[in-house]
């Protein structure tokens, strides 16, 4: 049976760090201890990162989900392939083949341990930060692994630093799982996307713009005005913050210019159609680039087309 695992036991880290901004930082002994938390207190999102695929038929997929614990857990057949991801695995492990417990032991060796209430010693870690990276107008995208298998449920996981109605719209699409910077935990200075000038509306279509600047004074106006204000809000968030204001609610006050970080896993499946959806022309300039940067990256298959909705 080919079995393949996407993560290390150092991915579940990266992914659960992220909301203190620390997902670069290395320290076994305290990481080992987060994992051992995170599984304690049912964090589970960051668990959602690691990818688990094995060769199987569909008989055996059907077998699986009728005999699941939990509609809540998750199972995918494609192409000769069951796809799971740790956090399925966790929670219907006894339904799954038994040799997925080795490759387990060897892919994630703290984690299994924890798993297994024992004390972990080897540690898994990534090979690097990201395999591949681009810049955009408004952040960046980083590729941080994948799964590639010839399948729909391929999967992939990026690490993404972009504005926040960028990212609002990004989590629009739920099939993928999230792990995100959070001001509840950090109280750094924030970082700020300002366009080098502001679009004009579209006349056709009223949700998207057009790659003409606002005419002058006015374009140099409102970007004066929006720098002034991203500055008053960051003092005035500063000093809440200051004055002992609970960072949850003080981050309120900053404007959806300010840039976030989070990762993001995802099948192929739903990566197609992110690129279909965000490539397009109508789809808002600085999430158009992220997608293009993503179809440079990985390519698209267009297995999205399957799907009639």
């Amino acid at each position: 049976m080919k079995i393949h695992v996407m993560g290390s036991d150092q991915r579940i880290v990266r992914c659960a760090r992220v909301s203190f901004d620390k997902d670069q930082q290395v320290d076994q002994e305290r990481d080992k201890k987060l994992i051992k938390y995170l599984l304690e207190h049912k964090h589970a999102s960051p668990f959602e990162h690691i990818i688990i695929a094995f060769e199987g038929d569909k008989k055996l997929w059907l077998e699986m989900l009728s005999n699941l614990p939990s509609p809540a857990v998750q199972v995918y057949y494609s192409a000769g392939f069951i796809w799971t991801n740790l956090r399925n695995y966790i929670n219907a492990k006894e339904l799954l083949p038994e040799e997925l417990e080795t490759v387990l032991r060897e892919k994630l060796p703290a984690t299994w341990a924890i798993i297994e209430g024992l004390e972990p010693k080897a540690y898994s870690l990534d090979q690097e930060y990201v395999k591949e990276k681009h810049e955009t107008s408004s952040g960046w995208i980083g590729l941080v692994d994948a799964l590639e298998l010839g399948t729909d449920m391929d999967y992939y996981t990026f690490v993404v630093e972009c504005p926040l109605f960028v990212a609002r719209q990004w989590h629009r699409h739920r099939f993928g799982s999230y792990n995100e910077v959070s001001r509840r935990y950090v109280s750094y200075e924030p970082d700020f996307y300002l366009p080098a000038y502001l679009r004009r509306q579209a006349k056709s279509n009223k949700q998207a713009s057009v790659e003409e600047p606002v005419e002058e004074p006015w374009n140099s106006l409102f970007l004066k005005k929006i720098r002034w204000y991203i500055e008053d809000l960051q003092q005035l968030y500063r000093a809440m913050v200051e004055k002992e204001v609970a960072k949850e609610l003080a981050r309120g006050v900053l404007p959806q210019f300010m840039k976030t970080r989070f990762y993001w896993t995802v099948p192929r499946v739903s990566l197609d159609n992110f690129i279909t959806l965000r490539t397009h022309e109508g789809a808002q300039k600085e999430i158009r680039e992220f997608a293009q940067a993503i179809l440079k990256m990985v390519g698209y298959r267009g297995s999205d087309k399957k799907l009639r909705l």
